[in-house]
């Protein structure tokens, strides 16, 4: 049964909430540890430092709900250009928009997250979210193309979020195929039940006429 526009946007603010935090925190650690001690140093001059307070205010508003994330985040972003900060405000940005239901702005700021890094884990992770926005605004063929050729780590991922728009377009024997795909990625990784059960309610191969 394909999901009602508020219903879509519902279940990408829970996906939001839920993992959003998570993976900014994962690669605030994962820039420090990429860094190492000589990164660290060049970490401290005065343009990276005052980005990393700005960032800092930034995410102090977005944990405490302030108004104006949005705009805040769009400020931090541009005037902290080039630095490692500029793609995780866009995403700070992207999330804020998505609470206010503004799937049009989330999905302009996550194309600006994506512009501003080459780090194929943090590419991974906007071409996610930026999928989610796309199948949120029934834009399901460009959710898709978000959805290629997933860097290590990311394929279950990947083929899971494929199932979820397949079968909401009731490309159900593809929607097998990518959950399929899922779950052998997924085999030996703990929380498969949701998945599983994903899989289970389509109908048997064969069977899907």
């Amino acid at each position: 049964m394909v999901a009602s526009d508020e219903e879509q946007i519902e279940r990408l603010r829970d996906w939001w909430s839920e993992h959003g935090r998570s993976v900014i925190a994962g690669v605030v650690l994962g820039i420090a540890g990429l860094l190492g001690w000589q990164g660290w140093q060049v970490w401290q001059d005065n343009r990276v430092a005052s980005a990393a307070a700005a960032f800092a205010q930034l995410e102090q508003m977005a944990s405490n709900g302030d108004d104006g994330v949005v705009e805040r985040a769009q400020a931090v972003a541009t005037a902290h250009d080039g630095t490692s900060y500029t793609v995780l405000a866009w995403l700070i940005g992207a999330g804020a928009a998505v609470e206010n239901g503004d799937l049009e702005t989330a999905a302009a700021y996550l194309e600006r997250a994506r512009a501003s890094t080459d780090r194929k884990p943090l590419v991974a992770t906007v071409d996610l979210r930026l999928a989610r926005v796309l199948w949120a605004e029934g834009q399901h063929q460009a959710a898709l193309d978000r959805l290629t050729s997933p860097p290590a780590g990311f394929e279950g991922l990947f083929a899971e979020l494929r199932g979820d728009v397949l079968a909401d377009q009731g490309e159900l024997v593809a929607a097998r195929q990518a959950y399929e795909a899922a779950v052998a990625e997924s085999a030996e990784s703990a929380g498969n039940g949701l998945l599983q059960m994903k899989l289970d309610s389509l109908p048997a191969a064969g069977e899907e006429s």
